[in-house]
């Protein structure tokens, strides 16, 4: 939330919680903020309040996480482990700094509400779904890729001869960074031994035979030729890390509870009927989300 947003916020909050009975009394009770030339009366909050845009969104975002606490427990420790899981993607301190900036978060106690409340938003819109432990070990095993890396290290010549001559030279004992070094017109990987590094089955960057064939090999083995665009490439997987299922189960959950979710849209228009509005004009605010609810549903 932006800084005026939250001035904006906590102005409300002094209008909600001095009560709307005392608009219309004329004391100072109902004086904000004074002037040489004038006062700001909780009346006039309220109307600007009630007229704007972004007020009727935090009017909204009031009423919908009151709510929202109300149906739904998010305890700490959720939010802990779901701000755990975005640090580790991240990948450190001060990558996980930058991704703050670039997502528009001003510090991590941002990140934490916006956690807080997607997980209140989850709750709702997956309220009455189910997933089995067979559906999550499915979708683990159709998805390796996802929770698997390797790093090999690959030699890459412009014919099949070549390949199979130097192929046969590792066979027989000699040493495949060496060779890379020395045979490899990937100059900037044979400087390296022919290593690249760590990739998962997912990898844009790689030629899709390349990656295909790396990921079916196990620690310390070597491909035959790999036939791509670029050449013959001999590859050598020099390490390969599995994610156990346990480890991603509680994700894997997630995400396809989140398949089949609710629009959260058409939770919260739901809880309109919820909703007791003392002062007509805000009643205009909710009835815009009403009437674009059931333009929706005539659409479909």
């Amino acid at each position: 939330m932006k800084n005026k947003d939250i001035i904006l916020a906590l102005l409300l909050m002094i209008f909600l919680l001095g009560g709307c009975s005392t608009l219309s009394s004329g004391d100072d009770s109902n004086v904000l903020i004074k002037t040489d030339y004038g006062t700001i009366s909780k009346e006039d909050l309220y109307k600007e309040v009630a007229n704007t845009e972004r007020g009727n969104e935090l009017i909204q975002r009031l009423a919908y996480m009151q709510i929202l606490k109300g149906k739904y427990e998010v305890s700490d420790e959720e939010v802990k482990q779901r701000m755990a899981e975005i640090k580790e993607q991240a990948g450190g301190k001060d990558n996980f700094t930058t991704f703050l900036q670039k997502q528009g978060f001003n510090n991590e106690g941002e990140l934490r509400d916006y956690i807080e409340q997607s997980i209140y938003f989850f709750k709702a819109t997956t309220e009455g779904l189910d997933v089995t432990d067979k559906q999550i070990r499915d979708y683990y095993e159709q998805n390796t890729g996802l929770y698997i890396e390797v790093r090999a290290s690959h030699i890459l010549v412009d014919d099949e001869s070549k390949a199979k001559e130097i192929s046969k030279k590792l066979m027989e004992g000699s040493n495949f960074a060496s060779m890379a070094k020395k045979q490899s017109t990937d100059k900037v990987s044979a400087e390296l031994g022919g290593d690249l590094g760590y990739f998962s089955g997912q990898s844009q960057e790689l030629d899709p035979t390349f990656l295909a064939s790396a990921m079916k090999l196990k620690k310390g083995e070597m491909s035959e030729p790999v036939k791509t665009m670029f050449g013959y490439h001999i590859i050598k997987v020099t390490d390969r890390k599995e994610t156990p299922l346990s480890e991603v189960k509680d994700q894997i959950k997630r995400a396809l509870l989140e398949k089949d979710a609710v629009p959260i849209q058409e939770v919260l228009t739901n809880f309109n009927e919820d909703i007791e509005i003392e002062e007509d004009i805000f009643k205009e605010v909710f009835k815009e989300k009403e009437q674009g609810h059931h333009n929706n549903s005539s659409e479909d």
